[in-house]
């Protein structure tokens, strides 16, 4: 998480660092301290969705960018993220983090793109990619969502599409941690698997 923050600070074209500490009890938050313009702490964990709505609910900017922590020094191609989103006509872009040679089987993703081209008509490459942006304006749509944990990236884009935002893919060299496929690896994707039905689960029920 350091590097991520450390290669972002060092970048002049962001405005703004927003750091949410969901309850670590190590050394993170100093850390955030030390890179952020901003650090929200939370005295418990709760999840990424709550973590990230509370960063946009404090941010300034007219576009805001969601990273995870974990991309390390490639958080700096962070800013094709940004040009993308203003030099085209998107509302919303999405760039992908390539699949390592630890990662899962991809049945979870699939998963994810069927039900939302069900939902939307569209098909989305890269549905659970966490590295995305959107303008400001837009926001209030994202807030009103209901959505816990790892399913808030596949509730975002159902909101979207369902709303007719326009939405942007693109591929960028991120890296990130890989789980591997042994039992930790599959309890992390399980975990996340559990929480994206869950929420794919209430949209229905709400749409």
């Amino acid at each position: 998480m350091e590097k991520t923050l450390q290669a972002l600070y060092e970048e002049d074209w962001i405005e703004e660092i927003i750091g949410v500490n969901d309850g670590s009890k190590d050394e993170t938050g100093k850390v955030m301290e030390k890179y952020c313009d901003q650090v929200i702490h939370f005295k418990k964990n709760t999840g990424k969705s709550a973590a990230l709505q509370a960063g946009w609910e404090n941010s300034k900017g007219d576009i805001i960018m969601c990273l995870d922590g974990d991309l390390r020094g490639s958080a700096v191609f962070s800013q094709r993220l940004y040009t993308s989103l203003v030099e085209n006509d998107s509302d919303m872009v999405i760039a992908n983090v390539p699949a390592g040679r630890q990662s899962g089987r991809g049945i979870f993703k699939k998963r994810v793109q069927a039900q939302i081209y069900k939902k939307t008509g569209r098909h989305i490459q890269y549905p659970l990619s966490g590295q995305r942006a959107f303008k400001r304006a837009h926001l209030p749509l994202f807030q009103s969502m209901r959505s816990t944990g790892f399913g808030i990236e596949t509730v975002m884009t159902l909101q979207a599409l369902n709303n007719g935002l326009q939405i942007l893919e693109i591929e960028l060299p991120f890296t990130h941690k890989e789980y591997g496929k042994a039992v930790k690896g599959s309890w992390h994707r399980g975990k996340q698997w559990l929480e994206v039905e869950r929420c794919l689960w209430n949209y229905g029920k709400q749409h």
